[in-house]
């Protein structure tokens, strides 16, 4: 049985540290990733990583290592801090797993990434990602809706 909290932790870990290693360790060789909102599909492990490993800095120096693990409930949903990048929930059984992650970009600005995604044995094969950026709520709801607490 896989486990889906160590996998989306190495996963995560490796993003921020800018070990790419977890491409080979978590990853089938012909791994598709669709991108709906743009209509772009990676095809093979070797051009994810590509993506991941050629994707624009500020500043190379500046690339975030730390994180630390905030909360941890038995259904393998979990919080975890990342200077980059934030696990807020993971739910994964058998080979699905859903993970919503929360992301700071090179220009400062916060989004929110959906990966729907399936395994094959203990490794990724497939997943959809959503991209979404954060936007303030618009007053006109502000009578109907409580405000969440922030995540800063």
């Amino acid at each position: 049985m896989v486990d889906h909290r160590a996998l989306l932790d190495d996963i995560v870990g490796g993003m921020n540290s800018g070990d790419y290693g977890f491409y080979d360790r978590h990853f089938t060789e012909d791994f598709i990733d669709e991108y709906p909102q743009s209509g772009e599909v990676l095809r093979g492990r070797e051009n994810a990583r590509w993506v991941l490993e050629n994707y624009p800095r500020v500043n190379e120096r500046e690339r975030p290592v730390d994180q630390t693990v905030l909360r941890t409930q038995a259904n393998d949903a979990y919080r975890i801090v990342a200077p980059t990048y934030t696990m807020i929930k993971l739910e994964g059984r058998g080979n699905e797993g859903t993970a919503a992650v929360r992301a700071r970009y090179p220009d400062g600005s916060m989004w929110w990434i959906v990966i729907l995604y399936q395994l094959r044995g203990e490794r990724i094969c497939r997943s959809t990602t959503f991209f979404a950026p954060e936007f303030a709520a618009p007053e006109w709801r502000a009578g109907h809706v409580e405000r969440a607490p922030s995540r800063d």
